[in-house]
Order: C-alpha cells, then sequence, then structure tokens
C-alpha cells in the first residue's frame, strides 16, 4: 500500500521519523516535493497518476518550503489543486493558509475570543511607529510569514523602533507589531491532534526569545484543563487538526501566540513518554478515513 508525505525535505529528520511509524503499518511512503513539481494547467491526468495508489487517498502535509511570497502562493495553489482531486491533506490547505500568516491567525483568535496580545498590522512605516507607542513602546516585531523565530525584533527603544521600521520599509515589509508580554524567559507549546492534546513543554530560554531553534531548552510541563482547553479551541479555530499551539503566560493569564500547522516534535519529543510521530500517524488515519 502507498501513502504519501508532502514535504519540502524528504531527508528531515523528522520526515524520515514519521516514515518508518508508515512502514510499520505496511504502508510505502513516497514523497511529494513542491519545489519539483512542473505543473501543466490540463493535469488532470497526471495528478490523478500521481495519487491513484494511495490508500487512504490523502497525504500527510509536513510544510511546502516557501519564502518568497510568491512561492509561498504558488505552492499552496498546489495543494489547493491536490484537494481538487480528493485527495485529503492533513494539515488542509485551508489550514495551512491561516496558520503560516500570523495576521491571519490573529484576526481568527481575536473573532473567537481567544486570548492573544495586542496586535498592529500595517504597511506604512509612520503608522508603524503609531502602532510603537500605541503598544506602550515596548512591542516585538515578526515577519508575517516565517518560524523558528528568525527576524523577530524586540523594539523597546524609540530611537532602535525608527531605525528599523524604516529600514524594512525599504524593503517592501509589512509591518506586524505585537505588545510585548513579560513571561519569565519562558512560553509553552502545546500538540494537538483533533481534539485531544498529545503532550506539552516549556521552551525556556536566556533571553526574552524563547524558540528551540534561538537556543531555548525544552522542560516538561503539566498540562492543567485551562490550557488543554485553550489549545485545543485555538487549534480548532484556525481549522488545524495536527497543531503546534504556542502560548505566553504573563500577569494577566495565558494568551496564544500562534498556531503552528507543521509543527517540529523532536524537542517535545524529549520531555514526553508519548510516541509522538507514531501519535501522528495514528491520528492522520483516523481522520483520513473518518
Amino acid at each position: 500500500m502507498q501513502s504519501m508525505i508532502i514535504t519540502p525535505n524528504p531527508s528531515d529528520p523528522e520526515v524520515q521519523i514519521l516514515s518508518k511509524e508508515f512502514e510499520k503499518k505496511g504502508y510505502n511512503v513516497e514523497y511529494f516535493i513542491p519545489s519539483t513539481m512542473k505543473v501543466l494547467i490540463s493535469f488532470r491526468d497526471k495528478f490523478k497518476e500521481m495519487f491513484k495508489d494511495l490508500e487512504p487517498r490523502a497525504a500527510l502535509v509536513r510544510g511546502f518550503g516557501a519564502a518568497a511570497t510568491q512561492k509561498i502562493f504558488f505552492r499552496l495553489d498546489i495543494l489547493r489543486a491536490i484537494e481538487e482531486y480528493d485527495v485529503k491533506l492533513i494539515n488542509s490547505r485551508e489550514s495551512l493558509e491561516i496558520a503560516s500568516d500570523k495576521f491571519l491567525t490573529s484576526i481568527f483568535l481575536e473573532k473567537h475570543k481567544i486570548p492573544t496580545p495586542k496586535t498592529i498590522v500595517c504597511e506604512d512605516p509612520n503608522k508603524a511607529l503609531e502602532g510603537f507607542e500605541e503598544l506602550g513602546g515596548d512591542c516585538v516585531f515578526k515577519p508575517l510569514f516565517g518560524s523558528k523565530g528568525i527576524g523577530i525584533t524586540r523594539l523597546n527603544d524609540k530611537a532602535f523602533a525608527e531605525n528599523v521600521i524604516y529600514s524594512l520599509s525599504r524593503l517592501n515589509e509589512v509591518f506586524y507589531l505585537q505588545e510585548f508580554i513579560e513571561h519569565n524567559k519562558r512560553d509553552i507549546r502545546i500538540l494537538v491532534l483533533g481534539d485531544r492534546v498529545i503532550a506539552g513543554m516549556y521552551r525556556v530560554g536566556d533571553s526574552w526569545k524563547t524558540n528551540i531553534y534561538a537556543g531555548a531548552k525544552a522542560e516538561p510541563l503539566k498540562i492543567s484543563e485551562e490550557l488543554e482547553n485553550l489549545a485545543i479551541k485555538a487549534a480548532q479555530v484556525t481549522k488545524t487538526e495536527i497543531a503546534g499551539v504556542d502560548l505566553i503566560e504573563g500577569k494577566s493569564g495565558f494568551q496564544v501566540l500562534e498556531v503552528n500547522s507543521i509543527p517540529g516534535f523532536t524537542a517535545l519529543q524529549k520531555v514526553t513518554s508519548v510516541n509522538i510521530a507514531e501519535e501522528i500517524v495514528k491520528f492522520f488515519f483516523k481522520a483520513a478515513t473518518g
């Protein structure tokens, strides 16, 4: 039997771990690599051939690997085309669109009354500086599309903020500014599969940045009912079946920062006894055939 993982990098260690879990269940894994696709507009027959042996007719999405805006939209379009031929994607194209765009994520969280830090988004650098002041002169600039904490900058000095904002304006950046929440150099990652929380961890850094990629360490977390409910709701309102929900705990309680639709699990696996890859693959088959 055949199964498919959509990924920009088949040799990624987590992709290989997931592939082994599929193989344990008797599936041969094929990889769909978006960057290698040459798509003819009349691609019906090619796509039917590519996906004809999938059992079930579903694919596990582990990223589409684009940084440039045009490539992001092109690869999202490829995912939409796959769905048009009745292949269920987990996570869906819609989920990736929402979760990979911090602005859209913030909109969905706010709409459903999920606590999230005050956020201002604009294109005009002068409006961005006004936003900096509105957020108390202490905020975090985040690239609209991005992960692993790359490009995130704290702005807590007006002269520095002006320099950063006007420099970025020359690169046609969109300004996504989020109020800085004092958080004792740690945040929380919760892994959600459907309507269940699988595991969670603290991410503890040496500074205000708490991304594992930036050097933060994973520490065990006891998940409260409040955390569990908040993480599940955040995943569901952003239409993300396999979700890494990032939260922060400040003076006013827990707030959701982001929802990740391609959550890494290597660091989380170190602080939990749950076999995360096995749980993801089990959930994939349940969701694909349900």
